[in-house]
Order: C-alpha cells, then sequence, then structure tokens
C-alpha cells in the first residue's frame, strides 16, 4: 500500500499511473478526505490543548477556593467535542486507507504502457518452446481441476488476477513460507519477527 503523504505530495503521478494502468480509480475523494483528516487532526489538537489549559485553572481555581463547576462544565463539553471529533475522524481515515488499498504499486519507468500484457515486448528468448503432442492446460486450469486453487472465489473477494489456494494448495504454500522462514533462522542468522497490534 502506497503511503497516504506519498500520494498527496505525488498525486498528478499516481493519477497519471492509474491511467496508464487503465485503472479507473478516482482520486478527487482522497483529496477531500484527505484535507479534512487533516483539518480534524488540528481541530482535535487546539481542543486538547484549550482542555489543558482550562483544567490547569481548574486546579488553581480550587486552591483558591472558588467555585469551579461552570469551567468544569466546560471541560466535559470540550471533552465530548473531542470525542466526537475523534470518531469522526477515525471514520475519514477507514475511508482513506480503503481508497489506498484500491491503489496498486507504482511500476519502474521501464515499464511499458498498454493495455494488457500483449503489449509488453519480447526483450529475448532462451531456448525453443517446448513442444507437446497434446494442448497443454495453463496453470489455472490444472489447479482449478486440482482443486487446490479458486481464481472465481477471489475474483469475487479481491478482483481479477487473484486466487485463493486451498486445500493442498494452501498447505503448499505455507510449508513453502515455513521453509524459507526456517532457511533464513537456522541457517542465515535472521531472528524470526512478529508485529501484533494490540487493542
Amino acid at each position: 500500500m502506497l503511503d497516504m503523504k506519498f500520494v498527496r505530495d505525488n498525486l498528478d503521478a499516481v493519477r497519471t499511473m492509474l491511467k496508464n494502468r487503465n485503472n479507473p480509480l478516482n482520486l478527487d475523494n482522497f483529496v477531500e478526505l484527505e484535507k479534512k483528516r487533516r483539518d480534524l487532526l488540528n481541530e482535535s489538537e487546539q481542543l486538547k490543548n484549550q482542555r489543558n489549559a482550562t483544567s490547569k485553572k481548574i486546579g488553581a481555581m480550587k486552591k483558591a477556593g472558588e467555585d469551579t463547576a461552570a469551567i468544569s462544565a466546560e471541560v466535559r463539553a470540550i471533552g465530548d467535542k473531542i470525542s466526537d471529533i475523534d470518531k469522526n475522524l477515525r471514520e475519514v481515515e477507514e475511508n482513506l486507507r480503503d481508497i489506498l488499498l484500491h491503489i496498486p504499486n507504482i511500476p519502474k519507468a521501464d515499464v511499458p504502457i498498454g493495455k494488457d500484457e500483449t503489449f509488453n515486448p519480447e526483450i529475448r528468448r532462451v531456448g525453443e518452446p517446448r513442444q507437446f503432442d497434446f494442448t497443454p492446460k495453463a496453470h489455472w486450469e490444472i489447479g482449478n481441476d486440482l482443486n487446490i486453487l479458486d481464481a472465481d472465489r477471489a475474483a469475487k473477494v479481491t478482483g481479477a488476477r487473484f486466487t485463493f489456494y486451498r486445500g493442498l494448495g494452501a498447505r503448499l504454500e505455507r510449508a513453502c513460507i515455513n521453509f524459507m522462514m526456517d532457511l533464513h533462522a537456522n541457517k542465515h542468522g535472521y531472528t524470526e519477527t512478529l508485529s501484533t497490534k494490540t487493542v
């Protein structure tokens, strides 16, 4: 996923990339949401500073024996407003994240522009293509026949050009991951880490 600040600072380049990749994603909503996010953050910070300053006054007033009911109500009102802003901010950030998840990576500058793989030039060929006395199947057909790949379901969830591994296919993928993790941890001195988010 591209960084939000990168997309904001390179909006024209990202729009050009989407056009070149024939991606219909419109970034106008991103611009509005990103501005709204910054405005909400700024408003929230200002209110938090105001609440902190007012809270300090309450302490001084209590020491002086003054009535703090009115100013305490003001602090509670500020806190309620901050809560509303933070809730709105979470919604905006979720919408921004959804947009960012749909922006593909920017390809290298030398990647040819075209509507599909037929526009890719052949740079070199090594050897000759093998000749079969039967019509070979594509890997996705073999995977479907063996019930280890499920491209149809994946397309409904993630879009075209993705697939779900299932059954033995998923176990094979996991075995390959485990093999590489073990190889690097045991033979090459890497330390395995796992990131988790606490709630």
